[in-house]
């Protein structure tokens, strides 16, 4: 009778310890994937660290939104009008940083500091702008 009782508990025992394994490996691998999923949402692999350039334009929307902020800037190539699509950080870090929904206001005239987008399009991640007045505001991405 103790033999069967000890055998029943090793057996319990066992049992318990697998379905900890399971579980602790199931919420390991849940971690990673949602880890993985919100890494990639808030990456900037889309645009080109190696360089920093430059756009002069007019400011046609700020939107001062989350997940990312965005800047239409509308600028002068070549004699003809090309917006940007600029994308700035969360509103959550840029208030951190002093901006506000009227950091920029349609027709303000900037110069913006982006990383390039890399597949070529009209636009990249905002690093800062300078307004006419001279006055420069940061995103805190850091340009190489």
């Amino acid at each position: 009778m103790r033999i069967a009782r000890s055998v029943n508990n090793m057996r319990r025992t066992a049992a318990e310890l697998s379905l900890g394994v399971l579980v602790s490996v199931g919420l390991l691998a849940a971690g990673v994937s949602f880890s993985t999923v919100a890494w990639a949402h808030h990456s900037f692999a889309g645009f080109d660290k190696s360089r920093k350039a430059t756009v002069q334009g007019t400011v046609k929307q700020w939107q001062f939104t989350n997940p990312h902020s965005w800047l239409q800037l509308v600028a002068v190539e070549g004699g003809r009008q090309v917006e940007y699509s600029i994308e700035g950080a969360s509103v959550n870090t840029l208030v951190r940083r002093g901006w506000t929904r009227t950091t920029f206001k349609p027709g303000d005239k900037v110069i913006v500091s982006i990383y390039p987008s890399i597949d070529g399009k009209k636009g990249g991640a905002l690093l800062s702008a300078t307004f006419a007045d001279g006055k420069t505001i940061s995103t805190g991405i850091t340009p190489n």
